[in-house]
C-alpha cells in the first residue's frame, strides 16, 4: 500500500511540505510565550488574549476561504502560495517590528491570513489522491498528518540550538526560511488530473454550482464538528495543565514534562501509521468513538492516580487517542463531505483552533478554580461527551442532504 501511495500526483512533494511545516510551527512555537513577555514585557494574562484574536481571526479566515475554495476557477495552489506568503510576513514581523503595540496586530492579522495554508494543503493532497485512487484516502492522509507529526518532533530542538546561539534573531530567521522553502517548493504542485469543471458545452447553461453547507443549519455537520472541538477542549486543557501538575502538584523536576511530551510523540508517529493501515478495515467512525473512550480513561485516570509513572503508562492510550484524532480527523470531515474537500478541511482545522482556544481558557479557569489536579476529571468530561456524540453522526453527506 505504501508503494502506490508513491504514485499519487505531487505525494512525495506534500509529504515533505508537510514536514517542514511541522519543523516551521513547532520551532517557535514553545519559545513565543518567553519572546513576547520578557523581551516585550507583556503580561501573561495579555498574551493569552494575544493569541486569542490569532485563533478568533485564523477561525474567520479558514471558513471564508473555506467555503469558496472549492468553486474557485483557478487552482488551488495559489491560495496556499498566498497563504505560506502571508506566514512569511507573520514570522519576520518578530525580526522588524521594536514595538509591540504595533507588533501584536500586524502577527493577527498576517498570521490569520496565513492559516489557510494548512488546510488547503490537506485539500490539494485530497484532489490528487480521488484522481489516483479514492480507496486510499485514508491512509494517504494519516500519512501526512503523521510526517506534520514527524516534523514536530524535530521542530522545537532546531529551535532551542537557534535560540541558544542566536538568540531570538536566529529563532524567528530560521522559521521564516522554513517557511520560504515550503513556499519555493509549494511552486512545483501540479493540478489534478481529472479536475475539470462541466464536461460539455450543451450542459453549461443547466450547471449549477455546487454550494457548500451551512454548519449551523445542518445537524449532520455540527454534530460531528461539535464533537472534534470537544475533543480538542480536552486535549488542550490538559497541555496547559500537565506541566504545572507535574511539577508544582507531584514534585517532579521540570525534565519529567520533557519525559512525557517526547515518549507522547515518539509513539503517536507509528501509532498513526499503524492505524492508517487498520482504516480500511474498522471505519473511521469507529476508530474516533475508540479513541474519545481512551482519551477519556487517560485523563480520569490522571485525578485517581496522581501518580507520575501511571502517566508515563498512559501515553500510550493518550499517543493512540492522538493519532486517530489528528490522523483521521482530515479523512473523517473530507469523507463526510466529498464534494468540498476545501470546507472539509477547514472544518477539521476551524474545530481544532475553537479547541485550542476554549481548552486554554477553560484550563486556565479549571486550575484556578478547583485545581490543577482535579482539572483533568473536566477534560475527561468533555471527552465522554464528545464520545456520546460520535455515536449519532454519519460517515457521509449525501448530495440531498447538504
Amino acid at each position: 500500500m505504501i508503494r502506490d501511495l508513491f504514485q499519487i500526483q505531487n505525494y512525495k512533494l506534500f509529504l515533505f511540505n508537510m514536514t517542514l511545516l511541522g519543523m516551521a510551527v513547532s520551532l517557535t512555537a514553545p519559545f513565543l510565550v518567553i519572546f513576547m513577555t520578557e523581551t516585550h514585557g507583556m503580561p501573561t494574562s495579555t498574551y493569552g488574549i494575544f493569541m486569542a484574536f490569532v485563533a478568533v481571526g485564523s477561525f474567520c479566515m479558514n471558513t471564508i476561504i473555506g467555503r469558496k475554495s472549492d468553486t474557485l476557477n483557478f487552482d488551488r495552489k495559489y491560495l496556499i502560495l498566498a497563504a505560506l506568503v502571508m506566514m512569511v510576513i507573520a514570522f519576520s514581523t518578530f525580526l522588524f517590528i521594536g514595538n509591540v503595540w504595533l507588533l501584536a496586530p500586524a502577527y493577527i492579522l498576517f498570521a490569520a491570513l496565513g492559516a489557510p495554508a494548512m488546510p488547503q494543503l490537506y485539500a490539494s493532497a485530497r484532489e490528487s489522491i480521488n484522481a489516483y485512487r479514492s480507496s486510499l484516502a485514508v491512509m494517504a492522509n494519516t500519512v501526512l498528518r503523521s510526517m506534520f507529526s514527524f516534523g514536530f518532533l524535530f521542530g522545537p530542538l532546531i529551535g532551542s540550538v537557534l535560540l541558544g546561539i542566536y538568540g531570538f534573531k536566529g529563532l524567528f530567521s530560521g522559521t521564516v526560511v522554513m517557511f520560504i522553502v515550503v513556499l519555493g517548493l509549494s511552486f512545483l504542485i501540479r493540478p489534478a488530473a481529472g479536475k475539470d469543471g462541466p464536461e460539455t458545452t450543451l450542459e453549461v447553461m443547466n450547471y449549477e454550482e455546487p454550494k457548500a453547507p451551512n454548519l449551523m443549519k445542518n445537524m449532520m455537520l455540527l454534530i460531528p464538528f461539535a464533537a472534534f472541538t470537544m475533543l480538542h477542549v480536552g486535549q488542550w486543557m490538559y497541555l496547559l495543565n500537565m506541566p504545572l501538575y507535574v511539577t508544582n502538584y507531584l514534585g517532579e523536576p521540570e525534565s519529567a514534562v520533557g519525559i512525557l511530551a517526547s515518549l507522547c510523540a515518539g509513539l503517536e508517529v507509528p501509532f498513526m501509521i499503524f492505524i492508517g493501515y487498520t482504516a480500511g478495515k474498522i471505519s473511521t467512525k469507529s476508530l474516533l468513538i475508540a479513541a474519545g473512550f481512551l482519551g477519556s480513561m487517560y485523563f480520569l485516570s490522571i485525578g485517581i492516580f496522581n501518580d507520575f509513572t501511571m502517566m508515563v503508562i498512559g501515553q500510550v492510550p493518550l499517543a493512540l487517542f492522538l493519532a486517530v484524532l489528528l490522523g483521521l480527523g482530515i479523512s473523517y470531515f473530507q469523507d463526510l463531505l466529498p464534494q468540498f474537500p476545501g470546507y472539509a478541511s477547514t472544518l477539521f482545522a476551524n474545530a481544532m483552533i475553537i479547541g485550542q482556544l476554549l481548552g486554554n481558557l477553560l484550563g486556565g479557569a479549571a486550575g484556578d478554580m478547583v485545581g490543577v489536579e482535579n482539572s483533568f476529571f473536566i477534560s475527561g468530561a468533555f471527552l465522554c461527551v464528545a464520545f456520546i456524540l460520535f455515536f449519532f453522526t454519519k460517515t457521509e453527506i449525501r448530495k440531498g442532504e447538504v
